[in-house]
């Protein structure tokens, strides 16, 4: 598990994220992914505490083991599709390295708390809900750089308070 987060750290660190387009094209499409894969980790991760203060027990189930290794897997792979993404696609943005470092510590977090699956069920819950909490973060940064910020209004969510007139509006053909 500390294997592969290394592999994220070296090539966080060594694989410039400038804004500059560079190909090839499959690996830039390849990057693209890492929008579609980030929902998996964000599921998987925040079901297995859900499982595990539902259930309770002093073991972990075979269902939570298996959801947590599968968590730790997929922000791995969503963290490396990232930086596929930042490499061959380009981004600069405000909170990009925030968003970068903090996936990959949540990757570490979400490995950490796989390696810990077989320890009691408080030390199991804490490790699993900081793997939550610090995707989730992660998670808002890179969402705000995509959505834009949900919780300031900008000139498209706002409606225009006067209605327009209806020279304004095309002509619609009824019949």
């Amino acid at each position: 598990a500390l294997v592969p987060n290394l592999l994220l750290v070296a090539l966080a660190c060594f694989w410039p994220h400038d804004g500059e387009d560079r190909g090839p094209a499959l690996l830039s499409i390849a990057g693209h992914q890492h929008f579609i894969l980030l929902h998996f980790p964000v599921t998987i991760l925040m079901l297995v505490p859900f499982f595990e203060i539902w259930d309770r027990h002093a073991e972990a189930s075979a269902l939570i083991r298996r959801l947590s290794l599968l968590g730790a897997v997929s922000i791995w792979a969503t963290c490396l599709f990232g930086l596929m993404e930042a490499h061959f696609n380009g981004g600069e943005y405000a909170g990009l390295d925030q968003h970068l470092w903090l996936g990959i510590v949540a990757s570490f977090v979400a490995a950490g708390a796989w390696f810990l699956i077989l320890q009691s069920w408080r030390v199991r819950v804490v490790a699993q809900i900081s793997a939550v909490v610090i995707m989730t973060i992660a998670a808002h940064i890179g969402g705000a750089k995509v959505h834009g910020d949900l919780f300031k209004p900008n000139k498209e969510s706002q409606k225009d308070p006067k209605p327009k007139a209806a020279a304004d509006r095309p002509h619609v053909p009824l019949g």
